[in-house]
């Protein structure tokens, strides 16, 4: 196990560059399914705008991964073995939190395609002391450390029928070294992501629910996409885009842009029209009026 945790952690800090080389056989024979195409060329989704200091992709510079690299790359993908999300939750959560979970769940399961399943709840004092931490200048702000959380506690849990298994806690995180906090970890190639909704607003506050709502899908989305092996997106406005505050990650939308809903069908085989009508609905019956519109464009687009 010692071979595999190591193994983990070099892919969590290099992010997996591994496979991004052009012009080969896989990527020539690697296109882009037509739906995307047609999505693309109607023109309903923003070019990524040149990054300013203190956004992520100014700080870190990462680099392009094309459908053909992505697939190249021989990413996670759901199989017939492997068909399921699993949401693992640790801590204590409010009854307006659960709520948002609840959401999410059922989101996840349009967005993805995939039937999500809940584990049983964790109690956070599973967490031991030295995964604990109180945030440097303040008092009593607890945080948890992203990386024990990922190691010790979700991975031993994966579940072997698991396509990816999210976990979600309401304890802030950290990833350890000089890190102040981080919105979530995921595992490009074991299938498991941590997160927390700590950030993410107070849903008891009414004015503040619907952000906490958009908030928290995007996040478990964009973790889970890292968990089939998708990098970040610094091509156009997209769900994949990186983020380094609270602020960057509120100008990005919730759907992938058209090259990695590509890479997502390629990862899950979904049915474009099904997942678009009933990601309308949902947008719709939620109050995510902006994005129940981008929906329907993109039908309309077919």
């Amino acid at each position: 196990m010692k071979e595999k945790f190591s193994a983990l952690r070099f892919l969590l800090a290099v992010g997996l560059v591994l496979g991004l080389v052009s012009d080969t056989f896989a990527q020539r024979k690697a296109v882009m399914p037509a739906f995307a195409k047609k999505v693309q060329a109607a023109g309903i989704y923003d070019d990524f705008p040149e990054p300013k200091p203190g956004d992520w992709q100014f700080e870190q510079r990462e680099p392009d991964q094309s459908f053909s690299q992505y697939v190249q790359s021989q990413p996670v993908r759901a199989t017939k073995q492997r068909k399921f999300l699993y949401v693992q939750t640790l801590g204590e959560f409010t009854e307006k939190q659960e709520e948002i979970l609840d959401k999410t769940c059922e989101y996840l399961e349009i967005f993805y395609g995939l039937e999500v399943r809940r584990l049983k709840p964790l109690s956070d004092s599973i967490v031991p002391k030295k995964a604990r931490r109180i945030l440097p200048g303040t008092v009593d702000h607890v945080q948890f450390n992203v990386m024990y959380l990922m190691e010790k506690v979700l991975y031993p849990r994966l579940p072997e029928n698991a396509a990816a298994c999210l976990m979600f806690t309401s304890t802030d995180l950290w990833p350890g070294n000089d890190w102040n906090f981080c919105f979530g970890y995921a595992a490009y190639r074991y299938r498991i992501g941590v997160w927390s909704i700590a950030r993410n607003g107070d849903p008891e506050d009414e004015q503040q629910y619907t952000d906490v709502l958009r908030r928290t899908l995007r996040l478990a989305t964009h973790e889970t996409g890292h968990m089939f092996s998708m990098l970040h997106c610094i091509r156009h406005r997209c769900n994949m885009n990186g983020s380094n505050s609270l602020e960057e990650s509120d100008t990005q939308p919730l759907e992938m842009c058209p090259v990695c809903l590509a890479k997502l069908h390629y990862a899950v085989k979904f049915n474009f029209r099904k997942r678009w009508t009933e990601l309308q609905e949902f947008y719709e019956e939620n109050g995510l009026l902006p994005e129940a519109e981008f929906a329907e464009a993109c039908l309309e687009a077919q």
